[in-house]
């Protein structure tokens, strides 16, 4: 049996599914004023100064701090079934498809949230590593268990869940240098779904 590693946003996705769940998820007023806080750190990550990872982890404090949590997994539901199969790539999920028919272990490993990609990957049988948040008496705190699982995280949590010596090959497949680390544990590796 392989292993088929899959980055979630721009890979299986043509968009960001993270950013396209902060706008369903929250009123136009969290959003609006959301944004007003979070705008010195979008500034700061153009020029350079803030990474992704830190982008993610603050959007989650600005927007999910003190969000109920039935009310997230009931918007992250309807949103694995209404939204997210638009944002699908084809050829992802052809290939997703076709790891299942060699009897391949196909995991999504995602720095996106586990609210809305748990339901979609538990329908289509994959299995899920990504960011999870932190819960404290039926509410959100904003941040994420085990911080976030981007860059070499990916590749730890990879490792800490399975055993790669059990395989008998590794595909993976990303979009971007958050995947590089994941993508280096790979025999096979595609990198914006050209091997490389």
């Amino acid at each position: 049996m392989n292993l088929a590693l899959f980055d979630f946003d721009h890979t299986i996705t043509h968009t960001d599914s993270f950013a396209q769940f902060l706008k369903y998820s929250l009123s136009y007023r969290k959003l609006f004023f959301g944004g007003f806080r979070a705008a010195p750190w979008f500034m700061a990550f153009r020029a350079g100064y803030v990474s992704d990872q830190q982008i993610r982890m603050r959007l989650c404090r600005v927007a999910y701090k003190n969000y109920p949590v039935n009310k997230l997994e009931q918007q992250g539901l309807q949103f694995s079934k209404t939204i997210l199969p638009n944002l699908l790539h084809e050829h992802a999920k052809q290939r997703i498809a076709w790891h299942q028919q060699q009897g391949d272990q196909v995991v999504v490993v995602s720095s996106s949230l586990d609210v809305y990609l748990k339901d979609w990957c538990q329908q289509q049988g994959i299995d899920l590593i990504c960011n999870q948040l932190e819960v404290r008496a039926g509410r959100y705190t904003g941040e994420l268990q085990q911080g976030d699982c981007g860059y070499v995280e990916k590749a730890n949590r990879v490792q800490q869940k399975y055993k790669l010596s059990d395989f008998d090959a590794i595909y993976a497949y990303g979009d971007s240098p958050n995947d590089h680390a994941m993508l280096a544990l790979a025999d096979y590796k595609f990198y914006q779904w050209q091997e490389i």
